[in-house]
């Protein structure tokens, strides 16, 4: 039997990963995600965008903790919340 895949544009798949279709366009450019071209459209097995959205995901996680080891705190010792001059006196509410 033979085995029945769905094709998805490029905008369905970026739908699914919630991302922006130029995003998918450079993940097929990169190679990091399969495509197809039928009858000049980019067509994409949702087969494939399964596997793939496996291996985003994982890479997004670990950014994401870079980001999250990397943000500072402040503190009201900040140099940045020391400021005078104009606009130093004015009262938020």
């Amino acid at each position: 039997m033979a085995n029945l895949d769905n094709f998805l544009t490029v905008k369905q798949a970026a739908f699914i990963l919630k991302v922006h279709p130029l995003t998918i366009r450079r993940y097929i450019n990169e190679g990091k995600l399969k495509a197809i071209r039928i009858g000049g459209n980019i067509r994409i097995k949702e087969s494939a965008l399964e596997n793939s959205s496996k291996e985003f995901s994982s890479a997004d996680k670990s950014i994401h903790r870079q980001k999250l080891s990397s943000v500072k705190i402040f503190s009201e010792y900040d140099p940045l919340l020391q400021l005078n001059g104009i606009g130093a006196s004015i009262k938020w509410q």
